[in-house]
């Protein structure tokens, strides 16, 4: 009933969208003829924007978020709408020419319309909730959001859930040594294409000093880190774009900064350092210098805490301010890192963890991450590890996005050390 209703009413919204349009496109004052082809036409067209929004799945039973429902609106009209077009021009002799620009209006009219009023509908109905199963009887802590159906299943009773048609998430809450039951959560997690995430507690246990062995490490690789083709696309295209627009606005302040430290302290500008990005590639990370010359010479690669006597003046600015790492937009540009993920590690720290070996190398190394935008710069290693874990198991282009806005404020407030 609930799927005849939102059809039936997207068929309404459609024509609704493309009335609006009309009245935007030419200012309440419609020529007849530029409407004309509308009238002819429109029992086609409500047929094919329904036929395009069922066939990108608009109308399921259950989407697991607004989201969810969102990016299947937005398939459906885009569709519909480039199928539209095709179809009035190859009727355009017969019906007239159909104005392109109230496509492309009813587009946007369209898209807010129909995802608006689905959503109400399927929130009213409950069908927008994710489903959830916990393996294990361990603390999930904050891995599980409020909307959801939870279900909690213990590891032996895993081979159940081949029989669960819908499941989004899988919260592993305790730890799995049994290789049968990890290889049976890798082939339920491709199945089901559901979601494995990893609770905090589970995640520190896989920690190098409490693994037998490599194997079930490198098997968690599988699990972490994984986005559809297009969002690892988009994220691409957004890491490409943003790196390139700043440097080339930024490259006046880059260049003030990089003679304010040659005048200030002995050495070179840049301080550059071997780092390890995704799957283990070694990559030159750059930076502005903070430190004195040499300072790794004095004192080793010990991390910079409050008031250090290695940082210099115009270091500390620049590390409360984070643009010590404008200069690693470049690393950005060519592929090397991301501007969202977790900090690149040095080699000695992932050489002697075998858990980040895995894990945190499971995605691309980041400009600024959660962590920057959660707490202080000075934030310890564990620390640091859960905040990079919850990244990496729930990183996604609009995460990103919130992580950049928020990346701001903190660096105007001067929250670095």
């Amino acid at each position: 009933m609930t799927k005849f209703l939102l059809l039936l009413a997207d068929a309404i919204l459609v024509n609704v969208a493309f009335l609006m349009s009309f009245l935007v496109r030419y200012r309440l004052m419609v020529p007849q003829s530029s409407f004309a082809p509308y009238k002819k036409s429109f029992i086609f067209l409500t047929l094919i924007y329904v036929l395009a929004l069922a066939l990108c799945e608009v109308y399921r039973n259950r989407f697991k978020s607004s989201w969810d429902l969102f990016k299947n609106v937005f398939s459906g009209v885009f569709l519909a709408t480039l199928l539209g077009v095709a179809f009035v021009y190859v009727f355009r002799a017969k019906w007239d020419a159909f104005p392109t620009s109230v496509f492309i209006i009813s587009f946007f009219m369209n898209l807010l319309l129909i995802f608006k009023f689905n959503q109400f509908v399927l929130k009213a109905t409950k069908k927008i909730k994710k489903q959830v199963v916990i393996l294990g009887s361990g603390k999930v802590d904050d891995i599980i959001g409020k909307k959801a159906n939870v279900e909690r299943k213990q590891i032996d009773q895993l081979q159940e859930l081949l029989k669960y048609p819908n499941v989004d998430e899988i919260v592993v809450s305790e730890k799995i040594t049994d290789a049968k039951n990890l290889n049976l959560l890798l082939y339920l997690q491709r199945k089901l294409k559901a979601d494995v995430l990893f609770s905090p507690p589970v995640y520190m246990a896989l920690l190098p000093e409490k693994i037998d062995g490599n194997s079930s490490v490198e098997l968690l690789n599988t699990f972490v880190g994984r986005q559809s083709d297009i969002d690892e696309f988009l994220t691409r295209i957004l890491d490409l774009a943003a790196s390139i627009g700043l440097l080339l606005v930024l490259w006046p302040v880059m260049f003030l900064i990089s003679l304010l430290i040659k005048l200030t302290s002995p050495g070179s500008a840049l301080y550059k350092q071997q780092r390890v990005g995704k799957d283990g590639q070694v990559f030159t990370l750059y930076k502005f210098r903070t430190m004195v010359k040499e300072a790794e010479i004095i004192s080793g690669l010990s991390p910079a805490t409050e008031d250090d006597p290695r940082v210099t003046k115009i270091g500390k600015w620049l590390r409360q301010t984070r643009l010590d790492e404008m200069p690693q937009l470049l690393n950005v540009m060519k592929g090397e890192m991301s501007l969202v993920g977790p900090r690149p590690e040095n080699l000695y720290r992932v050489g002697n963890h075998k858990a980040l070996q895995s894990l945190r190398l499971a995605v691309k190394p980041g400009l600024t991450g959660l962590a920057q935008i959660r707490s202080f710069y000075d934030l310890k290693p564990p620390q640091k590890i859960k905040y990079d874990y919850l990244y990496i198991q729930r990183r996604s282009l609009p995460l990103n996005l919130y992580i950049l806005a928020k990346t701001i404020p903190v660096m105007l407030l001067k929250k670095g050390q």
